[in-house]
């Protein structure tokens, strides 16, 4: 049995679901600082197929659980179910840090919430090739409902300030606001995106993050705040 067995074993358990090829959930885990060293397949892939199961996995679930919400309330809370934040918590709550495989480089680094969440993420995407549609549902269904059940519908215009900005955007007959990446700061490891944002044809925010979801994130929460007060000193 490999060292790395039991953590695999406690995912599983975690997830709900045995792995028929347990080789797609080595891979899931397998980050590119490890795939470059051993010259396997890294978790990339799995994480772009995951990344869209789980945003239509969350819409589906929400349909069901708010039969009431409407199209801006269930936008927002899927954003909120599926941000960085809440895929790094759900990440490290079902042991994905003790299974990561690392290069040498990062072996005693702690892993970001970037890297949590790309890995969940990737695992999903395994569970979809592994067991399909069926067995995917299951998993967020399992994960995701506490999540869902501690979001407050009034508190998500606060949560997810890039949504609360397009809606604002859209309400005036605006233009889309537009999010444009300025810098790159760190190590590869460590990256922090910076990013502005355009609103009605000014830089109206700019933010910072540990991903370009984030960054993003921050700049829109940054720019309401920097509309509001516009707002508030308008005759």
């Amino acid at each position: 049995m490999s060292v790395r067995e039991p953590a695999l074993a406690a995912i599983e358990n975690a997830l709900g679901h045995r792995f028929g090829k347990r080789e797609l959930l080595e891979q899931a885990l397998r980050h590119r600082s490890a795939a470059h060293e051993s010259g396997e397949a890294s978790f990339e892939r799995l994480e772009f197929l995951g990344d869209a199961a789980l945003s239509h996995a969350v819409a589906a679930l929400l349909f069901e659980r708010w039969p009431q919400a409407n199209e801006g309330e269930l936008t927002r809370a899927r954003a909120a179910l599926v941000r960085e934040r809440s895929l790094a918590v759900l990440a490290d709550r079902h042991g994905i840090p003790d299974a990561l495989d690392v290069g040498a480089g990062l072996k005693h680094q702690h892993a970001g919430s970037s890297l949590l969440a790309d890995a969940l993420e990737a695992v999903l995407g395994a569970v979809l090739l592994d067991g399909g549609w069926r067995a995917l549902r299951t998993v967020v269904r399992r994960l995701w409902l506490p999540l869902l059940d501690e979001l407050e519908p009034g508190q998500l215009p606060l949560e997810e300030p890039k949504s609360m900005l397009q809606e604002m955007a859209q309400h005036q007959g605006l233009p889309l606001p537009v999010y444009r990446e300025i810098e790159l700061l760190g190590p590869a490891h460590a990256r922090i995106y910076v990013v502005e944002v355009e609103f009605n044809g000014r830089i109206v925010g700019r933010g910072e993050g540990s991903s370009k979801r984030a960054a993003q994130q921050d700049a829109a929460k940054k720019a309401l705040a920097v509309l509001a007060i516009q707002r508030d000193e308008q005759p």
